[in-house]
């Protein structure tokens, strides 16, 4: 997130923005009133003093009642610290789908005539902002749904929610910050696709579990007395014998995870900026693919990520943790190192990028220890022409949710197309020559990684 801008001007501006907090559309009109009123003033011309007066009056009235409504705006939060309340979709979302909030707010009934109020709930999550959690709200008490979408993964957080008060003709909008700490969950999509089965090669699952079932048949028992552990009766005995015996032995633990997920995303020069987060999306996509297919079948599967400072074990019963944990994955310092488990022997599994500055210790240390491997490096995106720019697309704005692809303007710029062609054929030449030094690094990582001295067993690109 970027930091705020602060100095003389910028303070400057805000007083004023305080005083006169007039929209672009209503300081345009109140220009274009001024300049009418004075042209009849030289002219004589009634039907321009008409409407010249009559929107420099309305321009009065709404300054007048946008401050008054934020000041009893402001006497409410003081006696009602609860003033606003959210609730987000405490299960997460995908990314592109709709979810719904639940909204309160108990504004004061009595505003002045032609002003409502807009709720807004900005959501930040590293340089990623969502907007699209709005509503209008009424005067007194307000309970509604507020249906929104997040389009791009995160773990999006608020620190306060705008009530903006606003005219019915759109000259003012006074904004009246409320503390409001929320957030939410936006997962990554992982897909069904990906060769995800050779992972489990030299592995037999199923082995385990029979070993755990042989087990627990050979358990102690002995028979069942009133007052005993109902829990602790081993229904396979009685089944067969007709008699109620109680087991007494120590069943055998659950077989230890024999897959660790190493995600490495630290910081790629070779990824330009402009790249990056699409990019990284597609990296935590096929890992999540990865460890939800794996996890599906039954296996318990470790995830070591930037940010933690330790492995921690995934099952299929914890697919919300999972999701969650690597919503949460962003670039890391290049000098990042994995705190690998204190096991003996285990099976590990590295999402990367090619040329990865971290990739190389990565590997190093999982050949110190003597573990298996399997290298997924993430393809180089394709590069998209410049298809140009229509001439409606400079004069209307297009259809689309203006919040949901980090606060951008219009819809073109929500599409990954739209924001290749907007960006221009400048970048498109960036992009050309970003893929060219990703596709080096990567036939130089896998002819590298792939060899023998590595002990990788696959090393493929997503």
């Amino acid at each position: 997130m970027k930091p705020a801008r602060t100095g003389p001007a910028s303070a400057a501006r805000a007083a004023v923005r305080a005083v006169f907090p007039f929209s672009l559309r209503g300081f345009l009109l109140t220009l274009l009133a001024a300049a009418l009123l004075a042209l009849g003033l030289f002219r004589a011309d009634l039907a321009a003093l008409f409407w010249g007066a009559s929107f420099i009056l309305y321009a009065l009235y709404a300054l007048t009642g946008s401050h008054l409504a934020r000041l009893s705006l402001r006497r409410r939060r003081t006696s009602d610290p609860e003033l606003v309340s959210i609730v987000l979709p405490s299960s997460g979302l995908q990314p592109g789908r709709a979810g719904e909030a639940l909204l309160s707010a108990r504004l004061p009934r009595s505003l002045p005539p032609g002003f409502f109020v807009r709720f807004s709930l900005p959501l930040h999550w590293h340089d990623r902002v969502l907007r699209s959690v709005t509503s209008r709200l009424g005067h007194g008490r307000t309970e509604t749904s507020v249906r929104f979408r997040a389009a791009r993964r995160g773990l999006y957080r608020s620190e306060a929610a705008n009530l903006e008060i606003q005219d019915v003709l759109g000259f003012t909008a006074n904004l009246l910050p409320v503390p409001l700490a929320e957030s939410l969950a936006v997962f990554p999509s992982p897909s069904a696709e990906g060769p995800w089965r050779l992972l489990t090669e030299g592995d037999n699952p199923a082995a385990s579990r029979s070993t755990r079932r042989r087990s627990e048949e050979l358990l102690e028992v002995r028979k069942y007395y009133p007052g005993d552990d109902v829990r602790r009766l081993n229904w396979k005995v009685f089944a067969h014998s007709r008699e109620l015996f109680l087991r007494i032995g120590e069943e055998t633990p659950p077989p230890e995870s024999r897959l660790l997920f190493v995600l490495d995303s630290s910081e790629n020069p070779l990824v330009p900026r402009f790249l990056s987060d699409d990019y990284l999306d597609g990296l935590v996509d096929a890992c999540a693919s990865a460890m939800e297919a794996l996890a599906a079948e039954g296996m318990s599967v470790l995830l070591c990520r930037p940010g933690s400072r330790e492995c921690r074990a995934y099952s299929s019963e914890a697919r919300t943790d999972l999701l969650t944990a690597l919503a949460d994955v962003w670039w890391a310092d290049s000098g990042w190192r994995p705190a690998l488990p204190s096991i003996h022997r285990i099976h590990c599994v590295v999402f990367s990028t090619p040329g990865s500055p971290g990739l190389g210790p990565i590997m190093s240390q999982l050949r110190d220890r003597g573990w298996g491997a399997s290298l997924f490096l993430k393809e180089p995106p394709p590069v998209t022409g410049f298809a140009g720019m229509r001439l409606r697309d400079l004069l209307f704005v297009t259809d689309g949710d203006p919040g949901t692809n980090g606060g951008s303007a219009n819809g073109l710029a929500g599409h990954p197309e739209g924001r290749r062609r907007a960006r221009g054929p400048a970048v498109s030449l960036l992009e050309r020559k970003a893929r060219a030094s990703l596709e080096e690094a990567l036939a130089r990582d896998l002819s590298e990684y792939g060899s023998a001295a590595w002990k990788a067993g696959h090393a493929r690109k997503i």
